[in-house]
């Protein structure tokens, strides 16, 4: 059977190879497209005239697939099977003629019929790919101001010279680097991470030495050593993997988490230890395991216990880092805490890699 299949034409000033060019763009990222698929595109416009292109034309190919098979060196298999994989995603139409072999008719430079390959639906789909464009241009601007923000605030911490700064830093974003980093949600958490340090670090640096320093500016219980009065490296002893400012914990926090921390005051450990008792029992966990979390870990221990199940309790239940009982979870951390065992650093590193993280031995993020 041949297809007469027309279409509306391209916009004007807008040729085949633009065409092309936007599909070739967002085929993988968008439409999941083999490569194959986006090959064998390539070769169907090309294989075309411009003149096909114009309102009310049919645009066809009708090559045998053996043919396009040796030009694109792949077997006929490949070839059937990239476009039965774009004729289902609605990029073509295949037809065939009456013997099952493709053929067509061109007089004048004009398509009258074509029993093969109709790119009608791709036409017709050009403002949608462009549309995609955009937005893939956006996300990947998105990304790359990111990046750069990331990279700005990790410059700024190591030019302190503050040794607990840049070892924090070092917890949350191992060698720097964030290339290797797909996911958009993932490097916004480590930048308002990296933030939270370099806030706190701006606070420490500016902070008189007085006896009633607020207690905002830095953890009651969880660092072995305080933050130096001075933040400079010739005072300042390195910085436990442990210590967590209230700041530091916010920005970890789930955003259900901060609203409801916005009602108790704002980022101050007690207002944090408050959030998370409300949090634990929202999610099962009995006024006897927090008190024997209090009592094993310190009470913004054992919130920031409750910030770090919450955001993984949260996860796929596929995922291997996902919770499934939080009234356990916080019983097994209070008892490693008597024995000294819970990871902090290792657990600040699993909140911030959503995609299923990578621990080395040591508990760093890889």
């Amino acid at each position: 059977m041949s297809i007469t299949l027309t279409h509306s034409g391209l916009p004007d000033g807008c040729s085949r190879f633009e065409l092309l060019a936007a599909f070739e763009a967002v085929a993988k990222v968008h439409y999941r497209l083999s490569r194959t698929a986006i090959a064998l595109v390539r070769h169907y416009v090309l294989k075309t005239s411009d003149e096909d292109y114009l309102r009310g034309r049919i645009c066809a190919v009708w090559g045998q697939v053996c043919r396009t098979a040796r030009a694109l060196n792949l077997s006929p298999r490949s070839i059937n099977s990239a476009e039965r994989e774009l004729e289902e995603a609605g990029f073509l139409v295949r037809s065939m003629g009456t013997n099952g072999a493709r053929s067509g008719d061109r007089r004048d430079g004009r398509i009258t019929w074509a029993a093969g390959i109709n790119l009608a639906p791709l036409i017709q789909r050009h403002r949608e790919m462009l549309d995609k464009m955009d937005a893939l241009r956006l996300r990947n601007h998105t990304f790359d101001r990111c990046r750069a923000e990331i990279r700005q605030i990790n410059r700024a911490i190591r030019k302190s010279e503050s040794a607990e700064a840049q070892a924090l830093a070092a917890d949350i974003l191992p060698h720097g680097r964030t290339a290797r980093i797909a996911d958009l949600t993932r490097l916004e958490a480590i930048k308002a991470a990296l933030s939270a340090v370099l806030a706190e670090l701006a606070e420490c640096s500016g902070a008189s030495n007085t006896s009633d320093r607020s207690e905002e500016n830095f953890a009651p219980d969880i660092p072995t050593k305080q933050f130096s009065k001075t933040c400079s490296a010739a005072t300042a002893s390195r910085r436990s993997h442990d210590q967590v400012t209230p700041r530091l914990a916010s920005a970890l926090a789930t955003d259900e988490y901060r609203s409801v921390l916005d009602m108790y005051g704002g980022v101050n450990w007690p207002a944090i230890v408050e959030t998370s008792f409300q949090m634990a029992q929202q999610m099962g966990i009995d006024r006897r395991t927090w008190q024997a979390a209090c009592e094993r870990l310190g009470r913004e221990r054992a919130a920031l216990c409750v910030i770090i199940i919450q955001r993984n309790a949260a996860l796929d239940p596929a995922d291997r880092y996902h919770v499934r009982k939080p009234n356990g979870c916080l019983a097994a951390m209070g008892e490693k805490g008597l024995r000294g065992q819970v990871n902090f650093s290792g657990l600040m590193g699993a909140i911030l890699d959503r995609t299923k993280p990578d621990f080395s031995s040591k508990g760093r993020l890889q």
